[in-house]
């Protein structure tokens, strides 16, 4: 069954988002394992929520862990983070 995770990530600054997505944009595709689908939603000026869809659980276990990493990289950019994660339903 296909898994999801969704994190809320909430910057310090709208400058903080940028330049995070400007590293994330060239460190994840060398990184991350393939992901069905992936969303990039601004919900603020300073916040997003990332959802990417896998096809396992153990694949969007494996992604969590290598996410980790970059986000401890870029620590002094993140206010705070909330992750969700479960089943897709349909």
């Amino acid at each position: 069954m296909n898994y999801a995770r969704v994190i809320s990530l909430n910057f310090r600054s709208a400058d903080d988002l940028e330049i995070f997505y400007h590293k994330w944009d060239n460190w994840f595709p060398e990184n991350m394992p393939s992901a069905i689908s992936r969303t990039l939603v601004k919900t603020a000026e300073n916040s997003t929520l990332m959802v990417a869809v896998y096809e396992t659980e153990e694949i969007a276990e494996r992604a969590r862990e290598i996410v980790e990493n970059f986000f401890q990289m870029e620590t002094k950019r993140i206010h705070d983070i909330i992750e969700f994660h479960g089943e897709v339903m349909k």
